[in-house]
Order: C-alpha cells, then sequence, then structure tokens
C-alpha cells in the first residue's frame, strides 16, 4: 500500500515548513512513530513522524526546501509496489499547490501595489488647492505660513507640483 507524506498544518496560521534534516534515507524501513524528518516553521522545529508502515521508497522534497501546507514530501510503499506512475502524479500535485500558492500570494498583494493609484492627482497650475488634494510643504513652510498669515493652500496653487518650501512662501508673500 502507498503511504503519501505531506506538510500537515501544525497551527492555524501556518501557511508552509522548511525541510530541516531528513532522519531516514530512502530505502529504510519506516514503523508508525519513526521521525522522517525535521519540520522548521516560524514558530517552532519539531520531528515528522511516520504514522503507517512502510519503506521509503521516494523523497520530493530536500533538506533547506521550503515547502507549502500539503505538499506531499515523501511516500511509503512496500518494496515490490511500482510507484513510478504513482510518482509523476504526486510531482505533478506538488507542482499545482506550489502554482496556487503562489497565485494566491500574488493575489494578495495586487490590492497593496494599487493603493498609489488611489491617490487624489495633485492640483494643476491654473486650479486651486482642492480640500481632497494633498498638499505636500515643509514643516518649516507651514509654520512660516501661519505666522505669516498665508494660507498654505493659496501657495500651492502658485507652485503645482511641488512640495513647499519656506522661500516658496517668502516668494508667494
Amino acid at each position: 500500500m502507498i503511504t503519501r507524506i505531506s506538510i500537515p498544518q501544525l497551527f492555524e496560521n501556518m501557511e508552509e515548513a522548511t525541510i530541516g534534516a531528513w532522519l531516514k534515507n530512502q530505502g529504510d524501513s519506516i514503523v508508525p512513530g519513526d521521525s522522517l524528518c525535521e519540520l522548521v516553521t516560524e514558530k517552532t522545529t519539531l520531528p515528522l513522524e511516520a504514522e503507517a508502515a512502510g519503506i521509503l521508497r521516494s523523497i520530493f522534497a530536500p533538506e533547506k526546501s521550503i515547502v507549502p501546507v500539503g505538499f506531499v514530501i515523501a511516500v511509503l510503499a512496500d518494496a515490490n509496489e511500482d510507484i513510478a506512475g504513482f510518482a509523476a502524479q504526486i510531482e505533478a500535485e506538488n507542482a499545482a499547490l506550489r502554482e496556487r500558492k503562489s497565485q494566491n500570494e500574488t493575489a494578495s498583494e495586487a490590492p497593496m501595489l494599487s493603493i498609489p493609484s488611489l491617490r487624489t492627482p495633485s492640483p494643476s497650475a491654473n486650479a486651486p488647492a482642492s480640500a481632497g488634494s494633498r498638499l505636500r510643504a515643509t514643516p518649516a513652510a507651514r509654520r512660516l505660513a501661519r505666522e505669516m498669515n498665508i494660507e498654505i493652500e493659496q501657495v500651492a496653487a502658485k507652485f503645482p507640483n511641488k512640495v513647499l518650501s519656506e522661500d516658496d512662501v517668502k516668494n508667494f508673500a
């Protein structure tokens, strides 16, 4: 009987693990409870124990590889079982799992990438700064405008698309 050894989800927010050292080699006889390899997560390092008996016939994740939860890292089977076709199927499933994980990461990053497009455009040269636009001025320029009783928005309308400085406030006055 062929048994898949996959990365379990050990805690709620676990998404992946790194394969530490393999504690068993391909061809070794395995009994339930044997430690197969070390799993390294963000929170801990622990041995991955076999839940079934068999011979460790194939390893799909070498040491130091980072694999997602659900990834099949090894196969246990009897010595006389042909696992060639089964191994190809597992490799395809693992590739599909990595692809889905990659797409999910890209999709979750997409909103972050679009945030700059949410900014209000800078005022045009002829238009005064509106309340919705982002006015850019140094703290010293803002302080000087307050001291001179000048509205910084008026200065921004005269110097559009610019970070306002003290000199800009003086030139406006």
